[in-house]
C-alpha cells in the first residue's frame, strides 16, 4: 500500500498525458449530442470518486449529475430513459458485475456509456462506448490508493473538457502529490497517538467530501476502525450528541468556500473537547485543532482533493502497521468485489 501511493504523482502525470487527446475529442463529440444528464456508477472507492465527479461535473459544467442505484438496474430490471445521458461507469478493475450491468443496460436505453478503469483488457473497455484509462500501472494492494487518485484526476480532465475551457490547472496536481508524500515522516510519528482509536468520526464539505467517504473507507478497511463520515453541516444536526472529550474527530479543510463552517464546527469541538485532526492549507484552522497536517496554501479547493487524501492514506497505511495489521490483505477482503 505505501509503494502504490508513492507512485501516484508519476501515475498522476502519465494519465494527463496520454489521456489528455482523448477526454478533449470525447468532450467535444459530447457537446454535439447536447447531453443534458449525467449519471455516475460505481461502488467502493469508486464510489467515492464518482461522489467528488458529481460535485466537479455539476459546479463546472452545469449538468445534472446523479450517482446511480445499479439494483435498480441489478435486481429491479428498470427501463430508464437515457436518450440524452451521458453513463459513466467507475471501476479499478472494470471487471464489477453490477456496473457493468448497468453501463450495457444504459446503453440499451440511448445512453452514451463511458468506462473509468485502470485495465485496458477490462470487461468494461469492450462494453463502453468510450474507454478513460488510468495510466498507474496494475493495483496490488487490495486498499485503493493509486486507483482512487487516477479516478479523481479523469474527473477533473473530463470537467475542464465539459467546462469551455474554464481554466482548473489540472497539471499542477501531480506536482501537489508529490509535496503531500513529503508529510509521511511527520505521519507517522502522528499515529502512534491514535493506535488504540476504535472509532471515529471523519468530516469533510462540498469539493473535498468524498474524501471524508474515502478516508474512513481506508480506516474501516485496513485500520478495523468503526468510522463514520459526514460533511461538517450535518454533523452539526444530530451527531454532534455523540461526541464527548477525546473522541477523535478526523477532518479535511482546504481553503475555500466550505472553510466558514468547518471553523463553527472546530470552535464547537473545542468547547466539547474532542481530539481533532485536520488536514488544511490554513494556519488558522491549524491552531485551532488538537492537532494538523499542514498543507501548502496555494493549493486552491478545486485541486484539493488528491493532494488532500495523501496524507489520509499514508495515515491509514501507518496506523495499521502500528496496530499489528496488515494493510495489504484486509480480512474478508479481496481486490476484485462482484456483487450483482
Amino acid at each position: 500500500m505505501l509503494k502504490e501511493i508513492a507512485e501516484q504523482p508519476a501515475a498522476l502525470e502519465k494519465t494527463i498525458r496520454e489521456e489528455r487527446e482523448k477526454v478533449s475529442s470525447l468532450a467535444r463529440f459530447l457537446k454535439s449530442r447536447d447531453i443534458d444528464l449525467i449519471v455516475l456508477v460505481a461502488r467502493g472507492s469508486s464510489d467515492n470518486a464518482a461522489l467528488f465527479g458529481r460535485y466537479l461535473l455539476e459546479i463546472r459544467t452545469g449538468i445534472p449529475v446523479s450517482l446511480s442505484a445499479p439494483s435498480v438496474h441489478t435486481l429491479y430490471n428498470a427501463k430508464l430513459n437515457f436518450s440524452r445521458a451521458l453513463v459513466v461507469g467507475v471501476s479499478q478493475s472494470g471487471e464489477g458485475e453490477d456496473i457493468n450491468l448497468v453501463l450495457e443496460n444504459a446503453g440499451k436505453c440511448g445512453a452514451y456509456t463511458v468506462g473509468i478503469t485502470n485495465e485496458p483488457s477490462s470487461s468494461m473497455v469492450e462494453l463502453v462506448d468510450e474507454a478513460l484509462l488510468m495510466h498507474g500501472g496494475h493495483e496490488r494492494s487490495v486498499a485503493a490508493t493509486k486507483t482512487y487518485t487516477g479516478q479523481l484526476l479523469l474527473f477533473h480532465m473530463l470537467a475542464y473538457a465539459l467546462s469551455d475551457g474554464e481554466k482548473l490547472e489540472y497539471d499542477a496536481i501531480p506536482d501537489y502529490a508529490a509535496r503531500a508524500l513529503g508529510k509521511r515522516d511527520e505521519i507517522k510519528e502522528l499515529v502512534e497517538r491514535y493506535v488504540f482509536m476504535e472509532n471515529c468520526v471523519v468530516v469533510g464539505r462540498g469539493i473535498i467530501y468524498a474524501n471524508a467517504y474515502e478516508f474512513a473507507l481506508k480506516l474501516m478497511e485496513t485500520c478495523y476502525v468503526v468510522a463514520e463520515r459526514f460533511s461538517s453541516a450535518d454533523f452539526l444536526h444530530g451527531p454532534l450528541a455523540l461526541v464527548e472529550r477525546h473522541f477523535p474527530i478526523l477532518m479535511f479543510a482546504p481553503p475555500g468556500k466550505t472553510l466558514s463552517s468547518v471553523k463553527v464546527l472546530l470552535d464547537r469541538l473545542k468547547e466539547l473537547r474532542a481530539d481533532t485532526l485536520v488536514i488544511t492549507g490554513d494556519e488558522e484552522i491549524a491552531g485551532k485543532a488538537s492537532r494538523a497536517i499542514l498543507m501548502d496554501g496555494e493549493i486552491n479547493e478545486f485541486l484539493s482533493a488528491i493532494p488532500y487524501i495523501i496524507p489520509a492514506q499514508l495515515f491509514a497505511a501507518m496506523l495499521a502497521d502500528a496496530k499489528g495489521l496488515d494493510p495489504d490483505a484486509p480480512r474478508s477482503l479481496s481486490k476484485v468485489t462482484r456483487t450483482l
